[in-house]
């Protein structure tokens, strides 16, 4: 589940179907480090330098096909479908947050961000690093 979920995602989702707003075609899964902190005023620009680069990690470009929405546990959700990078080189350290955005630039704004508390630590070449069970739910 997301740990932030943005008032620019809240206003965007109601817009788009209450207001004939227009929701991007695709959106983008990235990974950050440890050391970046993300509460609902940080920016892409805030967080870029604590962004994951090389040894195989390259920012994901996710499709409607990527989504599901369904019914869950006490209301409706959208979950994205388990996303996995391959390392090919040892250099990711520890990954603490997923953050969805609506560009591959820094300066889209993050929708969501998964907190993975103490972080993933990833070692050695040829691991899989994956974004499971990443939604975002409006209560009943």
């Amino acid at each position: 589940m997301a740990n932030l979920v943005s008032k620019e995602l809240r206003t965007a989702a109601l817009a788009a179907y209450f207001s004939a707003g227009a929701a991007p075609v695709n959106l983008y899964l990235r990974l950050y480090k440890d050391e970046a902190n993300i509460v609902e005023a940080t920016t892409l620009a805030d967080i870029s330098t604590h962004e994951q680069t090389g040894g195989g990690y390259s920012i994901k470009t996710l499709a409607p096909a990527d989504w599901t929405v369904e019914q869950g546990t006490g209301g409706i959700r959208a979950r994205l479908a388990d996303q996995t990078w391959t390392t090919t080189a040892d250099n990711w350290n520890t990954l603490r947050w997923a953050v969805l955005s609506t560009t591959a630039d820094n300066t889209g704004t993050i929708l969501l961000a998964r907190d993975y508390g103490t972080g993933k630590t990833v070692t050695g070449v040829g691991a899989n690093v994956t974004v499971d069970d990443l939604f975002y739910q409006i209560n009943d």
